[in-house]
């Protein structure tokens, strides 16, 4: 088969759960079948537009370097991002393209496509296409449950950029007002924070405020995409029942999506030991607010010296990040060790390293990589009590549960674990079986080769 992946970044450029997987699937495919990788990645020359081809391990990618907003968040479309897409279609004729992340790529992309002739599959990495903040978390911080097909909320419209007053091409290079309000947000600067906030009030009174501005317009133009995408995929999958539920509630066919767990390649090393007496804790992944990490850092204070927490992972190019880690990064103290960015390939002499992993993260979560990873490992992990994350963490069985967005809960299972550390024994021992890549690629040929074989498709 000709295989056709196609995600927002991909390795090297960036390693977060999304990409990681992708890259590993792809990988395993082209053993195979012929495999080929479409993404949109960071880069240090960010101006100049063009499409690069490139190899990594016998994988052939396709990089195309555009930093235009557009499609999901923007009413605009991006030209030169459809085109490459279209020359890549036509060169590669793919049987199958497997969409994944769609950040920073066009809505229309499955449309093009379907009209290539190719089975269309899409992996629901996150809650994008019913959230255009991907996360389902309000800027209140309150959760969303998403349970009408009509589920855009009042909370979603700030990150959607409609025309506006300047031109296309000059306001589909810079950031959005409200990304340049967050960004300003977390800056550990006062004076510089005033003065960004003094200059996004500005901009406030020229364009309107984000979060109710155009609101109807939003609505019609982030609806309208959604449902085209439901319509034009072929098959949806989704890495956890919580994620599947959400989706269908939200208006997709329940036929047309179904639960397939990521695949995971064997990354455990062997378990090396620590300080006598000492728990050794750790966070691995993105250093972004939503993730938790200041929960941790709050929840881990007043451990004392029967403990140590292990901070792996970096803002991955993010400037709202980036801005967010420097506010937070001095809070570092007795026992807490930032160790920064990591390669995912040794993610299991990382974890070889610690008795028990955290993923504090105050959104839902889908299927935590890193959890799969733990497990891989013989790792326990103590996650939040919601979405994905309790799907896979059984509470006293593989790992402890807390409840979502609570330090003081969160203290008191570290606490647990520091005061009676033989409980790790019998919670590794409750860590069940994770899928390996290959079985996971082989039920994916399996799927790719329905959808090719559909006679419904030769009629739609």
């Amino acid at each position: 088969m000709r295989i056709l992946q196609v995600i927002h970044q991909f390795p090297p450029h960036s390693s977060q759960g999304s990409e990681v997987y992708c890259h590993n699937l792809s990988r395993q495919l082209n053993q195979t079948d012929e495999v080929r990788v479409f993404h949109i990645s960071n880069t240090a020359r960010r101006w100049r537009r063009r499409l690069l081809g490139d190899t990594d391990g016998g994988l052939q990618t396709y990089h195309c370097i555009d930093w235009g907003e557009y499609a999901r968040l923007a009413d605009w479309p991006n030209e030169f991002l459809r085109r490459s897409f279209e020359s890549v279609l036509k060169e590669f004729a793919p049987q199958v393209v497997h969409f994944h992340n769609f950040l920073s790529l066009g809505d229309d992309l499955a449309s093009t496509a379907r009209g290539s002739g190719a089975a269309v599959v899409y992996t629901l990495h996150d809650y994008g296409l019913v959230c255009p903040n991907t996360l389902l978390l309000r800027d209140d911080g309150m959760l969303c449950d998403k349970q009408s097909a009509d589920f855009f909320q009042h909370c979603c419209p700030t990150l959607i950029r409609t025309d506006g007053r300047l031109a296309r091409r000059w306001i589909a290079r810079l950031p959005s007002l409200a990304r340049w309000r967050l960004y300003t947000q977390q800056l550990p600067r006062p004076l510089l924070r005033r003065v960004l906030e003094a200059a996004t009030d500005l901009g406030v009174r020229y364009l309107g405020d984000p979060s109710d501005t155009d609101v109807e317009r939003k609505r019609d133009f982030f609806f309208t995409h959604t449902r085209r995408i439901f319509r034009d995929v072929d098959l949806f999958l989704a890495p956890s029942e919580f994620l599947l539920q959400r989706y269908v509630s939200c208006g997709l066919p329940p036929d047309k999506i179904v639960y397939a767990r990521y695949g995971m390649r064997p990354s455990s090393a062997p378990r090396r030991a620590g300080r006598p007496g000492q728990v050794r804790f750790g966070y691995i992944g993105a250093l972004h607010p939503h993730k938790g990490i200041e929960l941790l850092l709050d929840a881990f204070r007043g451990l004392g010296e029967r403990a140590s927490l292990h901070v792996y992972g970096s803002a991955f190019g993010s400037p709202i990040s980036q801005s967010y880690w420097r506010r937070i990064r001095d809070q570092e103290a007795a026992s807490v060790f930032f160790h920064g960015p990591y390669d995912n390939g040794r993610v299991g002499d990382i974890l070889a390293d610690l008795d028990t992993i955290v993923v504090p993260s105050l959104w839902y979560e889908n299927s935590p990589l890193t959890i799969q990873e733990a497990f891989i490992a013989g790792v326990p992990v103590v996650t939040a009590d919601v979405g994905g994350m309790a799907e896979l963490v059984r509470d006293g069985v593989n790992g402890l549960c807390f409840r979502r967005g609570d330090a003081v809960d969160l203290r008191d299972k570290l606490l647990r674990i520091v005061s009676h550390p033989e409980l790790l024994d019998d919670l590794r021992r409750g860590i069940p079986r994770v899928t390996s890549i290959e079985h996971h690629a082989a039920e994916m040929r399996v799927r790719y080769q329905g959808l090719i074989s559909s006679p419904d498709r030769a009629h739609r």
